[in-house]
């Protein structure tokens, strides 16, 4: 149902009235000519084959191709000019969704109207003269069809999505949930009243600075309307149409001010689209949307990284876990047969993510981060899974919930490391829960990492890539694939065909040959040699960091000062900047590396990465310049060159 619109008026007339009424409002529609409405006729059949085509939903405009129980007491339907034009609103807002979004969690029919009318009222409606009876926007019937008034474009559009929402909350994974309903009232409730809060959306420093030049500086403080104090259900579908209503603005907002009552229900309603199937849009379509740079294969590989950690800090969220993943949040209750609907849902939602981001990574480095994302949210399982044995005893079909998103998580797994998923396969969920509970046993400068970084989300993001930091001779590196690709300046090399030792943080120690260089970019390339196996490695930036964004360098103090005194400093040190700038052309001579920054270093930490807040290599640290003591970096465009050139994946 729709916002309320003004206060309630008189009461019904007479049918007669009405009957004038409609009789009235069909002599102001336009006389076509024949030839026209063929022309009309043609181009609505072809737009509303492209809303079929894109949603998965047929768009309907008579009265009679909606069920009877999902219609009103009055329905007027739309001329042909005014058919087209809804056809045509309702196809643009459709791209909001990935292809086939509305039909997969089961939506069927869409119907547009001239009006909408009951001749009993529910204390929100406005009595309207004109259609005999009060006005309503639209309605979902809680099956598989939406109706919809056609009153203006503007409401056109807020009137879809607000039902188009209705039917999301009532959808787990593509399937119906009416259990549902209730636990996620509560938890829509604990999260605005800052019980159960989410946390802002990860959205890249970049496309923060993209979405901030497309909004209008809209904030949601609280409640969209006063419609929202009828229920929770309809607070969300408000939010909903307002979040679409002002995407770039909505963006910015859970990204920067998860703390706003607004926020934290937009949160929740972004949580909610993402799970309806499997799917879902989630925070990386949604800004893909906002930037126009979604396609109809569906979420964009530029994002994927962005995508893979808001997927991960979804099921967090929903979960809420403490206290080191030991206490967790469990939603829902037991029905009558003593099954908690939600709680299988919520299990469900692992393997959905594991389904929806496999189909998303479209190459050989996707696949390698979907493997890393994908086992954390294993061991996440994994100690869920626990934490409910420790209190309950899991009945059979919970168990097979569990199991089956085990092995759609495994299968994910595998797609980018085998054989991490054939060990996590053969594992027992003890063992599983207990993955990465001590990480420092084998790598004793990662708590370096927390020392620095009081931000927990950049530092889980720097933990993730801190065991690629390598170094070699006497300077640092970066190691980008897990068969061994070393990335470094060219001075600390020196010249193609030089071997080194390249070491890494947890005592791992390889041979490396040099296989490219450009002296003129600063930047070189070592090839591991036969025998390394399956090494640790960080994931390139897909663009260039934006002026003021945070950067993180890891890299190698020199032991011994220039003039041969102990330093005492200790290797994979780790410290916190910005980008302030760039200088020369992003592919001139990089002797004094183009882009400037703040992040500390020393003598040693010539080939050291800098890390975006997703742990993304976007520039290579090279110089420092003596006159003011700014830090330089080989700019990202020229490290993306040199690797293209030197057909370096």
């Amino acid at each position: 149902m729709k916002v309320r619109e003004g206060s309630q008026s008189k009461g019904p007339k007479s049918h007669l009235h009405t009957a004038l009424l409609v009789a009235a409002f069909a002599a102001f529609v336009p006389v076509l000519t024949s030839e026209a409405r063929a022309g009309a006729a043609s181009e609505l059949d072809e737009v509303m084959a492209a809303f079929t085509a894109r949603t998965g939903a047929r768009l309907v405009f008579a009265r009679a191709e909606v069920p009877a129980d999902a219609g009103f007491d009055v329905m007027l339907e739309l001329g042909a000019a005014r058919r087209l034009a809804a056809a045509r609103l309702a196809l643009g807002e459709a791209a909001k969704y990935p292809q086939g979004y509305l039909g997969a969690m089961g939506l069927r029919t869409i119907g547009i109207y001239a009006g909408l009318a009951a001749r009993k009222g529910d204390g929100f409606r406005p009595w309207s003269e004109r259609l005999g009876g009060y006005r309503y926007f639209g309605q979902w019937d809680g099956e598989q069809t939406i109706v919809a008034a056609y009153y203006s474009d503007e409401q056109l559009l807020l009137t879809l999505h607000h039902e188009v929402f209705h039917h999301v909350d009532a959808t787990v994974d593509g399937a119906r949930a009416p259990a549902h309903s209730s636990a996620d009232d509560r938890r829509f409730n604990a999260a605005i009243a800052g019980d159960q809060r989410y946390p802002a959306a990860a959205i890249s420093a970049q496309d923060l600075a993209a979405l901030r030049q497309r909004s209008g500086g809209v904030v949601l403080e609280d409640v969209v309307s006063a419609y929202t104090a009828k229920s929770a259900g309809e607070d969300q579908a408000e939010t909903a149409r307002h979040l679409m209503a002002h995407l770039p603005d909505a963006l910015v907002q859970v990204a920067t001010r998860p703390e706003l009552a607004g926020s934290q229900r937009l949160l929740h309603v972004l949580d909610q689209y993402a799970h309806a199937t499997a799917d879902g849009p989630d925070v990386a379509w949604l800004v893909d949307v906002a930037l126009a740079r979604a396609s109809a294969r569906g979420h964009s590989q530029r994002s994927f990284e962005d995508r893979v950690a808001a997927n991960a800090a979804a099921l967090r969220a929903r979960l809420a876990p403490r206290d080191d993943d030991r206490v967790f949040t469990v939603w829902g209750s037991e029905d009558a047969q003593g099954v908690n609907h939600t709680l299988r849902g919520d299990i469900a939602r692992f393997g959905g993510v594991a389904r929806s981001l496999r189909r998303a990574a479209g190459d050989a480095g996707a696949r390698v981060v979907l493997a890393r994302g994908l086992t954390e949210d294993l061991r996440l399982l994994a100690r869920y899974r626990r934490y409910i044995a420790s209190r309950w005893s899991i009945s059979p079909g919970t168990e097979q919930a569990f199991t089956t998103a085990r092995d759609e998580l495994v299968a994910g797994i595998k797609d980018g490391d085998p054989a991490a998923a054939q060990r996590l396969g053969q594992a027992d969920w003890a063992a599983l829960a207990e993955l990465g509970d001590d990480p420092e046993r084998d790598n004793p400068y990662l708590h370096k990492v927390e020392e620095e970084i009081s931000d927990p989300a950049l530092r889980l993001a720097i933990r993730r890539v801190q065991p690629a930091a390598v170094r070699l001779g006497g300077g640092s590196g970066v190691n980008l694939t897990r068969t061994g690709t070393i990335l470094t300046a060219a001075h600390v090399v020196d010249a193609q065909g030089k071997r080194f030792v390249v070491e890494f943080p947890d005592g791992t120690a390889v041979q490396a040959v040099v296989v490219a260089i450009d002296h003129r970019l600063d930047l070189a390339v070592l090839a591991v040699e036969e025998g390394g196996g399956a090494l640790p490695w960080a994931p390139l930036a897909t663009s260039a960091p934006a002026r003021g964004s945070t950067v993180v360098a890891i890299g190698q103090p020199g032991t011994r000062t220039p003039g041969g005194e102990p330093t005492g400093y200790q290797p994979w040190h780790v410290s916190v900047g910005q980008i302030r700038g760039t200088r020369g052309e992003p592919l001139g001579e990089q002797s004094l590396g183009g882009t400037k920054h703040d992040a500390w270093t020393y003598w040693g930490h010539s080939g050291s990465p800098l890390f975006d807040e997703h742990g993304r290599i976007v520039a290579l640290h090279n110089s420092w310049d003596s006159s003011n003591a700014m830090r330089h970096a080989v700019r990202h465009e020229a490290i993306l060159q040199f690797l293209a050139g030197h057909d370096v994946d």
